[in-house]
């Protein structure tokens, strides 16, 4: 059994951020703040995980700690000192393989090394090394269309390890592979890292699988959205190889469950003055009403209760869009989210019993409680046709969020309106018009 290397408190970081926002502009004008007072710092010898939901700016910072974007407020410091351009000690595995189907393996591999402008035995004597490293010997001349989910990632952790560099950023590199291949590539990335046979000093994981973050965190950063802010750092002291049924392992991974849940589906909403209570809109949690029909039928199906992680592992979906459908559900009184729990309620009962024309009624119903869907309904009937344009609901939204992508607010609202007969929209003109139970144009 081997210790997590414990980083030296003397020692100054690899790679840090200090007191970062990042602010982007929409296409449509819009203005969006993905991160806020960002503070993290990577140690020699260490893997940092930066844990949370989609939209939580996770691979931004990664961006910015590669010098890949340069942050709207704050500063992004290599060994202590402010850097301009990439930072050329990081090397980069992505999600999607990134490969270039036109050329060889030992040619993708090859190809971070262009720049360096090395001799031709060093390049051959780097690939061969970071090849063998992988596990993809004799397969130097094959084309990525010839090889697996798990063989491509395989090429891309290869091409991070030729460029010889002490960190090694990987932005959910594991989420688009199959459970057991994800589980096999983890364990050879970790043991690449504790054999010390390559450069890598330290390791950067995004990710939004608490048991992964769980298994290979040294310390943990559990972020949050609208804006992106890191909410808890946990540090992991488990030694590898870390036992996924110990106590001490299951225990951590029900504490950050606790975090995450109460990040998403808080047990206390947002206190909010009484003056301006009829005036704040609720966000819509991006999730299609499909799926929170889905996710409702599922839960009366199995007892009226389920565990939300449990559904995730069983579903072998992200946790987070887990708690994204039961958001939405209790949004419209379906469900209760105690803790980790989805609970049925009576009115949630009723609409799983229901045919689609019950169902139909009951989300009228509660959708035109929603304070959104109100004020929006109040903008239609005040109009001279019921209706008006795309961009203007948009620019209302802004108005009402400021924080969230309005177009994806409105698109989310469009389709669950459209599933409870409030609202239409128009594809042709780019207008939504109010449902009055008769049919207007094409919907």
């Amino acid at each position: 059994m081997m210790s997590p290397p414990n980083p030296a408190s003397t020692i100054s970081p690899l790679v840090e951020l200090q007191n970062v926002h990042q602010t982007f502009k929409l296409s449509s004008g819009q203005k969006i703040k993905v991160l806020k007072d960002i503070n993290l710092s990577l140690m020699p010898n260490e893997i940092l995980t930066l844990l949370g939901p989609s939209g939580s700016g996770k691979s931004t910072c990664l961006r910015i700690m590669a010098g890949l974007q340069e942050p709207t407020q704050g500063k992004a410091k290599r060994h202590g000192h402010t850097f301009d351009g990439a930072n050329t000690d990081i090397a980069m595995v992505f999600q999607n393989f990134a490969l270039l189907p036109w050329l060889k393996i030992f040619e993708n591999v090859a190809l971070g090394l262009e720049p360096l402008r090395l001799s031709k035995d060093e390049v051959n004597e780097r690939v061969k090394r970071a090849i063998d490293l992988v596990g993809l010997e004799g397969f130097e001349e094959a084309y990525p269309r010839e090889l697996s989910g798990g063989m491509k990632q395989r090429v891309g952790i290869a091409r991070a390890l030729v460029m010889e560099r002490p960190i090694l950023c990987l932005d959910e590199p594991f989420s688009a592979l199959d459970v057991l291949t994800a589980e096999v590539l983890r364990k050879e990335v970790l043991n690449l890292w504790i054999s010390k046979k390559t450069s890598i000093q330290s390791i950067i994981l995004v990710t939004h699988n608490i048991l992964e973050a769980v298994s290979l965190g040294g310390r943990i950063l559990v972020m949050g959205a609208n804006p992106g802010h890191i909410r808890i750092a946990i540090k992991n002291d488990l030694p590898y190889p870390r036992d996924e049924k110990s106590g001490k392992f299951k225990e951590l991974v029900d504490n950050i469950h606790d975090v995450i849940t109460e990040s998403v589906i808080p047990d206390a909403p947002e206190w909010v003055p009484p003056a301006l209570a009829a005036s704040v809109a609720e966000s819509f949690p991006p999730v299609p009403m499909n799926e929170v029909i889905g996710l409702i039928e599922m839960v009366c199906d199995q007892g009226g209760r389920l565990d939300a992680f449990a559904l995730a592992h069983t579903l072998m979906k992200d946790s987070v869009q887990i708690l994204l459908m039961a958001k939405a559900a209790e949004l419209l009184d379906f469900v209760d989210t105690p803790k980790n729990a989805i609970v049925a309620t009576d009115l949630g009962r009723r609409f799983a019993r229901g045919d689609v024309n019950t169902r139909k009624k009951m989300l009228h119903s509660q959708l035109e409680q929603l304070q959104m869907v109100k004020l929006l309904k109040g903008k239609l009937e005040s109009s001279e046709d019921f209706s008006i344009q795309r961009e203007e609901a948009i620019q209302l939204i802004q108005d009402w969020l400021p924080n969230e992508p309005a177009s994806v607010v409105l698109d989310t609202l469009i389709q669950w309106c459209r599933y409870g007969e409030l609202f239409g929209f128009n594809a042709d003109k780019q207008t939504i018009y109010l449902d009055r139970g008769e049919e207007v144009g094409e919907g």
